[in-house]
């Protein structure tokens, strides 16, 4: 029989399905266990109210209740001091606010890294306190033993007064001991749970203490294993700030050259599917205007969006690496000393690392970043980070100036990303003067995880699940928006309603070396801007008779006049202007939508849109004539 749950004063019947909340420290194995408990099947939710997510899946497998499993953002105490840990907390003594029946989780599994353990006993000791029932999953113990000071979970176990399960996040050992001690705890009778409002001082410094002293009466040093370098020896290097910069740069340049290098062969892959597509679609087309839709419109459009999907996910699949190593915590670190410098502090790291797949993630993610005036300048500098939006761009952009030299690309790429940091920061610099928003005092702190070999399972899946994100999110809008610029210049676009259109937005163009075409380009991209990819193969009229439709589109690029003057539409001076106005412009609507809701103005979120618009559009030109003028 279903134990009953008590809220206050009042006694209800538990409802038929249980619910385990995983509640812990960031870095400490979260989420792999979560994905071993799921089967990593889940969905993302939304908490009411708020644009903070949360992860819910159903337990894998033929458990003897059917079990729903929640994932939270990490915490680290259980007072609340940023929009996301009070998000996770509410799933704590609020849980009927996401799943209705649901006054307390069943069962709290918090996560403890045996190779940091103290800092996280301090959580359990609260969970105790405030009345929940906790089992403690003790992960990195595998670290622990290699540090010579391994943790034996019956010991910890006896000192808590809690069940603990040694659990390894990547290989799945213990995930099964672990679902059994849940499923026991869960079966026991609840108490009343009363999470604290504060703490004193004293209180988090006793805290603390105790905490020390448990894991001083677990410490039993044993000879470590030998290793060619300590965690200590790597954080040196890695947190020193010549050296640790210096490698951190040349780590993400070579990001930067393994998204062209590793993703060409499988552009031109997808190139010659499209064109074979093209090729053998095209005799079954009616004649007229259906026909044309197809072969003129939706292949080529299309196959442009697919052609640099490899791109985005070499991109997802290196920052997951990066990230699952340690490697992503050192650069928080080490960026800690230049955003102290412009008004922020490492808590910003996280959300501008996440705006460099998409800017919305970045800009929800500051929901992290504690005070109100650092959030909003977190906000003001996210979109100018170039995320994977920007990437379609920049791939056939760079490809024309530097084709077959992927180096000499990864190196432009790399500066592109450098020159959005440098923006972003004059956005920041320039967002602290002028708002009178009061900064917290709030310090960073941020613990650093250990070293390791990236669980592939789990990074393998995220990197598919956000290229799939990006996918469904894009494939729709550009498939849409290249329908209607193949109608806008239908049947030619000679004679069509687009050339209209793009001869009023024309003047807006001839500064920067454009012309109608290239302002429907760019009107485009307010859609998305990797529709200006797609938009260019409709608007050039784009066959699948080249390799693929990417370098058809290239070959058309090459020999392009500009409507105008009669001069060459692709230059040097007009492709580099073209990079600069994609780095600094704010073209995505849906991120304008966020930011009017993140920052509660809708004045902030259009001044920001059309202060950054304004810019591009002045460098742009800029740049344009500068170069003109040097005969390039």
């Amino acid at each position: 029989m279903s134990a009953a749950t008590l809220v206050g004063d009042v006694s209800m019947e538990a409802p038929s399905e249980a619910v385990w909340v995983l509640a812990g420290p960031p870095n400490a194995g979260k989420t792999s266990l979560y994905n071993h408990l799921t089967g990593a099947r889940y969905r993302t939710v939304n908490y009411p109210g708020a644009t903070v997510d949360y992860c819910i899946g159903t337990l894998a497998g033929k458990p003897e209740r059917p079990t729903l499993v929640l994932d939270s953002p990490g915490i680290v105490s259980l007072v609340a001091r940023s929009d996301d840990e009070r998000a996770a907390l509410s799933t704590l003594d609020e849980l009927g606010r996401l799943l209705p029946g649901h006054a307390v989780p069943d069962v709290v599994v918090v996560p403890v890294d045996a190779s940091q353990m103290s800092r996280h006993l301090v959580l359990v000791r609260q969970m105790r306190r405030a009345g929940l029932r906790t089992v403690v999953a003790l992960t990195m113990n595998d670290i622990a033993r290699a540090q010579g000071r391994p943790v034996d979970p019956a010991r910890l176990s006896d000192y808590l007064s809690v069940v603990v399960v040694e659990v390894d996040g990547r290989s799945g050992h213990g995930v099964q001991e672990l679902r059994a001690a849940v499923e026991q705890v869960a079966a026991l009778p609840a108490t009343r749970v009363a999470l604290p409002t504060e703490f004193s001082l004293e209180q988090v410094a006793e805290d603390f203490a105790w905490a020390d002293r448990i894991e001083s009466a677990l410490s039993e040093i044993v000879k470590r294993r030998p290793q060619a370098a300590s965690r200590r020896d790597f954080d040196r290097w890695m947190l020193h700030p010549v050296a640790g910069t210096a490698l951190f740069l040349l780590v993400m340049g070579g990001l930067f050259w393994s998204v062209f290098a590793l993703a060409s062969p499988m552009i031109d892959a997808i190139g010659s599917f499209f064109d074979f597509l093209g090729g053998a679609v095209a005799p079954h087309l009616p004649a007229g205007m259906l026909g044309a839709f197809v072969s003129q419109g939706v292949i080529p459009g299309v196959g442009a969006m697919f052609s640099f999907v490899p791109q985005i996910a070499i991109l997802f699949l290196l920052m997951g690496i990066l990230e699952d190593s340690g490697f992503l915590a050192r650069g928080a670190m080490l960026t800690d000393r230049f955003l102290s410098v412009i008004g922020l502090n490492g808590r910003s790291f996280v959300p501008l690392l996440s705006a460099n797949a998409c800017a919305i993630p970045g800009i929800l993610a500051s929901r992290t970043v504690p005070g109100r005036k650092e959030r909003l300048l977190t906000i003001l500098a996210a979109p100018l980070m170039n995320c994977s939006a920007r990437l379609p761009v920049y791939g056939l952009l760079l490809s024309f100036l530097v084709p077959g030299r992927p180096a000499l690309a990864g190196a432009l790429l790399a500066a592109l990303y450098l020159g959005g940091v440098i923006f972003a920061s004059v956005a920041v610099v320039i967002g602290a003067k002028l708002l009178r928003v009061p900064a917290s005092d709030t310090g960073f702190q941020l613990e650093l995880p250990a070293w390791r070999l990236p669980a592939w399972r789990s990074v393998l899946s995220n990197a598919w699940t956000r290229t799939k994100s990006y996918l469904g999110r894009a494939g729709t809008v550009i498939s849409v928006i290249a329908v209607l610029f193949w109608a806008l210049n239908y049947p030619d676009p000679e004679h069509s309603l687009g050339l209209s259109v793009g001869h009023f937005l024309q003047p807006l163009m001839e500064p920067m070396g454009g012309d109608w075409r290239i302002a429907l380009g760019l009107m485009a991209a307010f859609a998305a801007r990797e529709v200006f990819v797609s938009t260019l193969a409709v608007t050039f009229a784009v066959s699948g008779n080249e390799d693929s439709v990417v370098q058809g589109l290239l070959s058309v690029m090459h020999g392009a006049t500009n409507a105008v003057t009669g001069a060459p539409l692709f230059t040097v001076a007009s492709v580099v202007a073209l990079l600069v106005y994609f780095m600094v412009s704010m073209q995505c609507l849906a991120t304008v939508a966020v930011i009017r809701k993140e920052s509660g103005s809708l004045k902030f979120a259009l001044g920001q849109m059309a202060a950054y618009v304004a810019a591009s559009w002045v460098l742009a030109v800029l740049i344009y004539q500068i170069l003109h003028a040097l005969g390039l």
